[in-house]
């Protein structure tokens, strides 16, 4: 009984901090999407397009507004595919979506990532972290595909949710470069760190936790039939 019971808690506990960065994340998407009102049409005194104005023409522009479009659709898509990839019922429609989301990333996200990492504004340091998060997601998109298709849902979920964080980093990034604007230490050195720190540090997170997680649950079931 006590076990149950501290089984319950923790997982309403692993619900309500769901919720909570769930309603963070919302608010930071939110709040890019409101910025779009400084790029049509392009306004280069708003700080995301701030000395770009100089190569903001031909394929540059282009891969910029696919990506600053195709971005947030492939998040807000990777929202509702992490909701519904345990729900029986959606099961049809989760594999519509996750199509969906694979043309999305691999033919608009991915090309259009690598395009605009090309030219960072904090030079190549920064183009490598944003080139690099580019083409991990699309591989962890390729390999979800993959095993989705082979029926390897476990291992599906492992390489969606990875291809999901990932996707997720430039709302961390934000969150990153607002506390360098508070405390006052932005400078091209925190952007280059932020290029790799917005993905490299949930990444890591998830890889740690999952693993402990599989290497915790024979415990869990021993001691559960201990009880």
């Amino acid at each position: 009984m006590e076990f149950a019971a501290a089984r319950n808690r923790t997982e309403k506990l692993k619900s309500l901090a769901r919720f909570l960065l769930f309603v963070l994340c919302l608010k930071i998407l939110l709040s890019i999407i409101y910025e779009f009102r400084f790029y049509f049409p392009p306004n280069f005194e708003a700080n995301f397009l701030i000395g770009r104005k100089s190569y903001f023409f031909g394929s540059y522009s282009t891969a910029f507004y696919v990506h600053i479009v195709g971005g947030p659709i492939a998040i807000v898509i990777g929202f509702v595919l992490m909701l519904s990839g345990r729900v029986a019922r959606f099961r049809k429609q989760h594999r519509w979506l996750g199509r969906v989301q694979g043309v999305i990333v691999l033919v608009a996200v991915l090309p259009s990532g690598l395009l605009m990492a090309t030219r960072s504004v904090a030079g190549p340091i920064a183009g490598w972290g944003f080139a690099s998060v580019a083409i991990l997601t699309a591989i962890s998109m390729v390999m979800a595909i993959r095993r989705a298709r082979s029926r390897q849902f476990k291992i599906h979920q492992r390489w969606a949710t990875r291809s999901f964080i990932l996707l997720c980093s430039p709302l961390l990034f934000r969150v990153i470069s607002g506390v360098t604007i508070v405390t006052n230490v932005e400078s091209p050195m925190t952007y280059r760190l932020n290029a790799w720190l917005s993905w490299l540090i949930p990444l890591i997170v998830y890889e740690c936790t999952w693993r402990f997680h599989e290497r915790s649950q024979p415990n869990v079931v021993k001691s559960a039939r201990s009880q």
